[in-house]
């Protein structure tokens, strides 16, 4: 390993000069440097206290915002602990400062060693944590050389990173094998991590930690039925809820939640094909990005169905009175999931390859998936195997499948039933190791 860390030094020195033009070449241009620059060259902010100071990294919106729950459940057991988060993305950062407790968020220094040194020295860490798969070598061999606990929480092995990741196995396996704990996803990643040379002992499954988080977030989400104006705001669906299939002919809604432009004629068909049949059936549009709302609008609009639209300059009232809802706002699917009677999971007819499926789990919602599904393949196939969710092959194929689930309401709710048991069962488990690794402080 020291003969590893002496030619990374090394060749760390022969790209410095590219790495300089680079960066004064973004500045030039008025580009920005992918954060702060006094925080990217070490000056982090120093935080309040030393006495007991957990670095926790993680580097970008999704995987910070994993740790909302992780992250209170170190405050409410270890007040006097400060908890110092390090983002790679501006994005990451801006989440972080609104979404989380942690006690300092800077942007992690690049991975030179004058710089990661400074960090250090300025943060003083009693422990390091890092989420899922940020490997910077100066980072870690540099908590390695200190003596500093180094532990890595909800690793994972994408299908994508696999190969390129066995190119340097040789290198890889030395750099992992620092860390004094490594938690993975699943039993896959478990057995990914031994493949590149991971000591067993090391490894351990943790399940993913998002699983937790959704859990604790619905906890402190009031039901539609129990919202009480006085706290809260009047509820977009101030309706009676859709449970599993109930009220399917009256107020039965489909959610498509994360949806991606290649894919909107799909459901937009299957809807069009549904709508006879069940003359008061609903469809919520939530988009992934709104770069392409005008094209959602007007395909919608040209189905020839009512619509409305809510986004940061509108917020509509009686949406029920519309046959579709197109949501172009960020920040509200979580509240959607609560009033739809199948759910399904946008990313997934276009190769993206699909996003979250443990939101609607936690609410006992059953998730229809397209073809593409390998940005969630291991929580999919989970669910599949559970009966919580159903992968669909061709549009043909859907609307097949939706159309059985409509002909036995018992199906749907089974199938909820049964994805929010195992997401239950799968966030407890992870609390339980949660407690085990802060209970280690």
């Amino acid at each position: 390993m020291v003969i590893f860390f002496i030619f990374y030094q090394f060749l760390q020195i022969f790209s410095l000069p590219l790495f300089l033009l680079y960066i004064i070449i973004r500045k030039i241009k008025n580009k920005p440097i992918f954060g702060k620059l006094s925080e990217r060259v070490g000056f982090v902010p120093k935080p309040r206290s030393n006495k007991n100071v957990v670095w926790i990294h993680a580097v970008s919106v999704g995987e910070a915002l994993s740790l909302q729950s992780f992250i209170e459940k170190i405050k409410k057991e270890n007040p006097d602990t400060v908890c110092y988060l390090t983002v790679g993305t501006p994005t990451g950062k801006k989440i972080a400062q609104e979404k989380l407790q942690a006690d300092v968020v800077s942007f992690l220094p690049y991975d030179f060693l004058p710089l990661i040194m400074l960090a250090y020295k300025r943060i003083k860490p009693k422990r390091l944590i890092i989420i899922e798969a940020e490997v910077w070598p100066n980072l870690i061999m540099l908590a390695h050389f200190k003596k500093i606990p180094l532990s890595l929480i909800n690793a994972r092995i994408s299908k994508r990173s696999r190969d390129r990741y066995h190119k340097f196995k040789l290198v890889l396996a030395r750099l992992l094998n620092l860390f004094e704990k490594i938690y993975t996803q699943s039993n896959h990643d478990k057995h990914e991590f031994e493949a590149l040379g991971v000591d067993t002992d090391k490894l351990e499954v943790l399940g993913d930690i998002k699983a937790y988080n959704v859990l604790e977030k619905k906890r402190k989400c009031a039901p539609f039925e129990s919202l009480d104006p006085s706290i809260h705001p009047p509820s977009l669906f101030e309706l009676r809820r859709t449970h599993g299939a109930g009220g399917l002919g009256t107020n039965g809604r489909l959610l498509v939640g994360s949806i991606h432009p290649g894919e909107l004629d799909v459901y937009l068909k299957l809807y069009q094909a549904l709508k006879p049949k069940y003359p008061n059936l609903k469809l919520t549009l939530a988009p992934r990005h709104f770069h392409w709302k005008r094209e959602l609008i007007s395909k919608t609009k040209a189905m020839g169905y009512s619509y409305i639209v809510w986004d940061n300059e509108r917020k509509p009232a009686n949406i029920d009175s519309y046959d579709i809802l197109l949501v172009c706002k960020l920040g509200e699917l979580f509240t959607l999931y609560q009033q739809a009677t199948i759910y399904f999971l946008g990313g997934t007819f276009v190769p993206v390859g699909g996003h979250n499926l443990l939101e609607p789990a936690v609410w006992g919602k059953p998730s229809i998936i397209g073809p593409y599904n390998h940005n969630c393949r291991v929580i999919a196939k989970e669910l599949i195997e559970h009966t919580g969710a159903i992968t669909v092959q061709s549009e043909q194929k859907l609307l097949e499948i939706v159309t059985g689930l409509f002909n036995s309401p018992e199906k749907i709710k089974s199938m909820g039933n049964n994805a929010r048991l195992w997401l239950e069962r799968e966030g407890a488990l992870v609390e339980k190791k949660l407690d085990s690794l802060i209970a280690s402080f």
